[in-house]
C-alpha cells in the first residue's frame, strides 16, 4: 500500500484520489475501463464558462458595493449604479483582453491535469498556472494588494481539487468546446474539466457511469 504525496494517508490500490485528502494522487497518464488521467488546455477567451464566471465574480464585488452605499446612503444609490455598471464593464473588458492575450501566448491555453474515477472527479493545475499563480502573489505583494494577495492564495490552494460523486449537485456538457463543468452540492468551486477532441466522447460515457442520478444536465 502506498502513501499519499499530499496528507501521507495510506492509499488503497490503484487509487487516483485521497481517501483522507480528497486530491489526486496521479498526475500520469493513463486510461482504462473504470478511469480515466488526462492533460489538456483549458480554454481561456474561447470558453464561454470562464467568461462567465469572470464576468460574475466582478459583478459579484460590484454588486457587493452597491448594496453597502444603498443601505448607508439610498438617495444616491440609484446615480451611483450607472458609474458602477461602466467601470465593471470597463474592467470586464480590460480582463477579456488579458486572457486573450495570454490564451494566443500559450498556444490554446494553459495545461492541466484532469481525472475521472470511480472515487469522483479531479484537477491538478499545470506549471504555467503555478507560475502565473505565485507572480501574481508576488506583484500583490510588492503592490500591497490585500485583495489581489488573497485571490492568489485560494488559486494556489486550488491547484488540485477534486469532487467526491456523492458531493455532485450538477453536471453541464458544453460540447462545442468540449468541456465539462462539475458543479458541487455547496455552490463553489466548480470543476471544469478541459477534454480533447479524441477523449470527449469517452469521457462523457464514463462520467455517464458514475454520476449520481438526475445530476447530467445536458
Amino acid at each position: 500500500m502506498t502513501a499519499c504525496p499530499h496528507c501521507g494517508s495510506d492509499l488503497p490500490p490503484d487509487s487516483a484520489f485521497c481517501q483522507e485528502c480528497g486530491k489526486p494522487v496521479s498526475i500520469t497518464e493513463q486510461s482504462s475501463s473504470d478511469s480515466m488521467i488526462w492533460t489538456a488546455q483549458i480554454p481561456v477567451i474561447t470558453s464561454s464558462v470562464v467568461v462567465k464566471q469572470l464576468g460574475m465574480a466582478l459583478g459579484a464585488g460590484f454588486l457587493v458595493v452597491f448594496v453597502i452605499i444603498l443601505f448607508a446612503h439610498p438617495g444616491a444609490a440609484l446615480s451611483v449604479a450607472p458609474i458602477l455598471f461602466v467601470i465593471w464593464a470597463f474592467l470586464f473588458g480590460l480582463s477579456l483582453f488579458i486572457a486573450g492575450i495570454y490564451q494566443k501566448a500559450t498556444k490554446g491555453g494553459p495545461d492541466a491535469v484532469f481525472a475521472v474515477t470511480p472515487e469522483g472527479i479531479g484537477y491538478a493545475a499545470g506549471e504555467t498556472i503555478k507560475k502565473i499563480n505565485r507572480l501574481t502573489a508576488i506583484g500583490s505583494v510588492a503592490g500591497g494588494s490585500l485583495t489581489g494577495l488573497g485571490g492568489s492564495m485560494i488559486n494556489i490552494s486550488r491547484e488540485m481539487d477534486s469532487i467526491p460523486w456523492d458531493e455532485i449537485r450538477s453536471i453541464s456538457y458544453q460540447n462545442r468546446e468540449r468541456t465539462i463543468v462539475v458543479y458541487r452540492k455547496i455552490l463553489i468551486s466548480p470543476i471544469m474539466l478541459a477534454c480533447t477532441r479524441e477523449n470527449f466522447n469517452q469521457v462523457k460515457e464514463l462520467i455517464s457511469r458514475y454520476a449520481p442520478p438526475g445530476t447530467i444536465k445536458g
